[in-house]
């Protein structure tokens, strides 16, 4: 071997030792500067009667939220739909559960069934017949927040409140990438200037609709509703964003809208 071949393979060695000595160091300190972005649960029920939908409000209420809390998962929110498409005699629910990362998610099953209390208080939900079910179904999403708003952030809930729930579609996923974009550098910050108080805003991770994106806001009332959405369409900063091409190919394909309202016992 050459002492210029020599040289070149020392110089390897060090580089290739060097990396594997600073990378866990990197990762660690990246990790640490990162902050940390819940994920979210979210369950909307359907009902063929007020049986059911009184059965999964109880569940909720006795059994599933103060297990929840008990395994340190807090702010869990139930809303009753305003105005159901579905069965406007009785209303869908829906059901917010934050966690603090997927392993969390993954195992909370298991850790609820381990739970004495918990099966006791849920077993009515559980152990329903086949023929009388607890609901007509269950529809799942799983979210992961946007980095403008990494965790959920609950209102006054001694106050009276009301919420909206939208789903953005997108027609691709660079579009819907854009537009959670737009969300992140300047959209969040136009609800907050116009009143629109956000609980979440979320990427879509698994859900019937992806590419999509979910949020949250909160009103006192239906006129703080309207006048809120009104200030913001009339933000300057709302048309000019509209029109910056960096978000061109961007928007919205289709919208699905949820007006809510919380149930006595929910932390939301």
């Amino acid at each position: 071997m050459t002492s210029k071949t020599a040289l070149i393979a020392t110089i390897l060695v060090t580089v290739v030792s060097l990396a594997v000595i600073l990378s866990p160091a990197s990762a660690a300190s990246e990790k640490s500067t990162a902050p940390d972005s819940q994920f979210f649960e979210l369950r909307i029920y359907t009902f063929t009667s007020a049986e059911q939908h009184a059965l999964v409000e109880g569940y909720w209420e006795k059994a599933a939220i103060p297990a929840l809390n008990r395994l340190g998962i807090k702010t869990i929110g139930v809303f009753n739909e305003i105005e159901s498409e579905d069965n406007p005699e009785v209303p869908r629910i829906v059901v917010l559960i934050p966690y603090d990362s997927l392993a969390q998610f993954a195992g909370i099953n298991d850790r609820l069934n381990e739970d004495k209390k918990y099966t006791k208080n849920a077993a009515a939900y559980m152990d329903v017949d086949k023929k009388t079910p607890a609901y007509a179904k269950i529809e799942s999403h799983l979210l992961h927040a946007l980095k403008v708003k990494p965790k959920l952030k609950a209102p006054d809930t001694s106050k009276d409140r009301i919420f909206e729930m939208r789903e953005y579609q997108g027609h691709s996923e660079k579009a819907n990438d854009l537009k959670m974009q737009m969300f992140n550098d300047v959209e969040a910050d136009i609800f907050a200037e116009s009143g629109l108080t956000a609980v979440f805003y979320s990427k879509t991770i698994i859900g019937k609709n992806r590419p999509s994106l979910f949020y949250m806001v909160t009103f006192d009332d239906m006129d703080d509703h309207a006048k809120d959405w009104d200030s913001f369409r009339k933000n300057p900063r709302w048309a000019a964003a509209r029109k910056n091409p960096k978000y061109e190919g961007g928007g919205v394909s289709d919208r699905s809208t949820y007006m809510l309202r919380p149930a006595k016992f929910s932390q939301i």
